[in-house]
């Protein structure tokens, strides 16, 4: 019996499951991505020295759960009656003096200070924390 003396054959190495690899993983990265632009607030140093409108000012203290407290009377940020005051606070030109409780995180800050100057405020000042 003569056996046929051939030479091994070259194994060669195919690169289509290697594609279809990097195609998933490009898949995956493209859509686990977030192509948002980071919102940003502009926010002014203040001036040495008392302002003269410090008397006068529209005192808001941010307190936990949402709840704000303007010169007194109470309301909830997500409330209507709350977006018309800050309206009209813009309208009066009225300067603000913004707090927050000790509890209150500075994410409900930002978010307030963005209310406000969606709503028109042009004058606020961040106050020390109330306790």
């Amino acid at each position: 019996m003569l056996l046929n003396n051939l030479a091994p054959r070259k194994k060669t190495i195919s690169i289509t499951p290697l594609i279809d690899v990097v195609f998933i993983l490009l898949l995956f990265f493209m859509l686990s991505s977030t192509f948002n632009q980071k919102k940003q607030l502009e926010i002014k140093h203040a001036t040495s020295g008392v302002s003269q409108t410090e008397g006068e000012a529209v005192q808001i203290v941010l307190q936990p759960e949402g709840v704000v407290e303007v010169d007194g009377a109470q309301y909830r940020v997500g409330e209507q009656s709350f977006a018309q005051l800050l309206n009209t606070i813009a309208e009066n030109d009225s300067h603000v003096r913004l707090s927050a409780r000790a509890s209150v995180s500075v994410q409900s800050v930002v978010k307030l200070i963005d209310m406000g100057y969606q709503a028109g405020i042009t004058q606020l000042n961040l106050s020390e924390s109330v306790e």
